[in-house]
């Protein structure tokens, strides 16, 4: 029972932080959307690998429930099929890669092990997966008509976004565990 409860707890933490930072991030940069560029940094999927790195199925089911509740209420306005859909990937493709790349370098959650090797592992089956996950359902929903503008672009934003935030995170981490040595 108590597992339980903390399970509970940190699906809700997790929710509503990655909520704040989703909303936020997407209402902040909105108005850059045609702006070339723009996309070249997408920290959200940064953020989704950490939160299924360190928390797994509790940080995708965060996601889930966030991708669900952004997408009804903003760009899929009632599509609710397509946004169920999405928000599956949205959830599955980081859990299925921090998985797969997880067990292949031995990866604590703590990211201590965490090379570059990996990093950039995880960063590319990442961006490969997703972009291609999600700009195939969005094609083939007929909701964009450029399938591999949509990839590349994608592509690029989520391996720039994994590589700033997991590498922020991994001297966040090495930082607070040399406070405690020292302390």
């Amino acid at each position: 029972m108590r597992g339980l409860l903390q399970n509970a707890k940190l699906l809700v933490i997790l929710t509503l932080g990655y909520g704040l930072f989703y909303f936020a991030n997407n209402l902040c940069t909105d108005f850059l959307y045609l702006t070339p560029g723009a996309h070249l940094v997408h920290l959200p999927s940064g953020v989704k690998i950490l939160m299924t790195l360190v928390a797994g199925p509790i940080g995708a089911l965060a996601i889930f429930i966030i991708s669900n509740i952004w997408g009804v209420m903003f760009p899929f306005h009632g599509q609710i099929g397509l946004v169920l859909i999405l928000s599956i990937g949205s959830a599955g493709v980081p859990l299925l890669v921090t998985k797969v790349c997880s067990d292949k370098f031995m990866l604590n959650g703590e990211l201590s092990n965490l090379t570059l090797r990996s990093l950039l592992t995880l960063a590319l089956s990442y961006a490969g997966l997703n972009s291609v996950v999600t700009q195939s359902i969005i094609y083939l929903a007929g909701e964009s008509s450029n399938l591999w503008g949509g990839i590349e672009v994608m592509f690029l934003g989520d391996v720039t976004g994994i590589l700033l935030i997991v590498s922020i995170a991994r001297w966040i981490s090495r930082m607070l565990r040399g406070r405690a040595y020292l302390s």
